[in-house]
């Protein structure tokens, strides 16, 4: 029987292709797949995404805090305005549920008590018998109030100069008692104004004795009466910001002397530095004002040696600072640094 090889032969071609064209079917593409290039892009792209999202979020929570922090002040305004609609006072302070005390109120009243949303948290501060100030705080934004101010972001009352961030204000808190009154450690945060007058409290800021700033501790950097992640800057940290406006370091290590050059100027009201502090004056330990309201500034640090604390003294007529000790029944400025 004779075979037929050449469609035999035809045969295994076609089954040699179809077997190729399987096995190319089956074989990964050289194009298939990503190249480290499109991994690279494809990582990065993803991490742009990621962060546009994280900053979207962060950005959201913000403002949602914001709200929140208007609302909470807003809310706590409204009950401390009824508090003083009854007692024709506002609290002295407020206890660890937000209610009022005060001495003048008895018993204190517990109907207007301060409530927040989650995480809010209150520092309440009694300016005067008609006025205060009330901070409020969730995460990393503060915002402030007082009787006769709307809410607002507390980044505001701050300035940054180096390393530091002082506030832009004077203190002025605490129930005006007369500069013929010592004040004392009596639960009760009193302030004098200048002639008795508390109009001039609201322009230069209130004064006090340096134990009654400090609120009777002695240990440098003390809080005091300063608000809160806020201290009385210690007489190291009055020089880092002297010396951060240009004095020298030999300068600024005189004591009982005039030192630098303009840098009273850039601290005084209308100064380059920002700080615009005013000449608040005094008060003599004996009671009186020291005469001078408009003339001249003094400020208290927190370092002291016994019975005198270090202070900072400015005047219209004359450029430079003055460093020295006082008395500290003095009733002099305070100005907060921020922690």
């Amino acid at each position: 029987m004779k075979t037929n090889h050449n469609l035999d032969r035809q045969t295994d071609r076609q089954t040699d292709r179809q077997t190729d064209s399987t096995w190319s079917n089956l074989k990964p593409s050289k194009n298939s797949g990503f190249t480290i290039v499109e991994l690279l892009v494809t990582v990065v792209v993803i991490g742009i995404l990621a962060a546009i999202t994280i900053v979207s979020y962060t950005g959201i929570t913000a403002k949602a805090n914001a709200a929140a922090l208007t609302s909470d002040l807003s809310n706590a305004k409204k009950q401390l305005a009824l508090y003083f609609a009854e007692h024709s006072t506002y609290p002295t302070t407020l206890d660890s549920n937000n209610c009022p005390i005060s001495p003048l109120v008895t018993p204190n009243d517990t109907n207007y008590c301060l409530k927040t949303s989650n995480a809010t948290t209150l520092e309440y501060n009694i300016i005067s018998a008609t006025d205060f100030n009330l901070r409020a705080t969730k995460g990393n934004l503060v915002y402030t109030t007082t009787a006769n101010t709307s809410p607002t972001d507390d980044a505001n009352n701050w300035i940054t100069l180096g390393g530091q961030k002082w506030s832009k204000y004077n203190l002025n808190i605490g129930t005006l008692v007369t500069g013929v009154t010592t004040q004392t450690n009596n639960n009760i945060l009193e302030k004098y104004c200048y002639n008795n007058d508390e109009a001039n409290c609201t322009t230069y800021g209130a004064l006090y004795q340096w134990n009654e700033a400090m609120q009777y501790v002695t240990a440098e950097g003390a809080k005091g009466i300063c608000l809160a992640n806020s201290h009385i800057p210690s007489d190291a940290e009055w020089k880092t910001l002297e010396i951060q406006l240009g004095m020298a370091q030999e300068q600024a290590d005189l004591s009982n002397a005039w030192r630098g050059t303009d840098q009273g100027t850039q601290l005084k009201s209308g100064g380059t530095s920002g700080l615009n502090m005013p000449l608040a004056s005094g008060r003599y330990p004996g009671g009186s004002f020291i005469f001078g309201l408009a003339s001249l500034a003094n400020s208290w640090s927190s370092s002291e040696s016994s019975t005198s604390a270090r202070y900072r003294h400015l005047e219209s007529s004359n450029a430079m600072v003055f460093r020295e000790f006082a008395d500290k029944a003095f009733g002099f400025s305070v100005r907060c640094l921020a922690n």
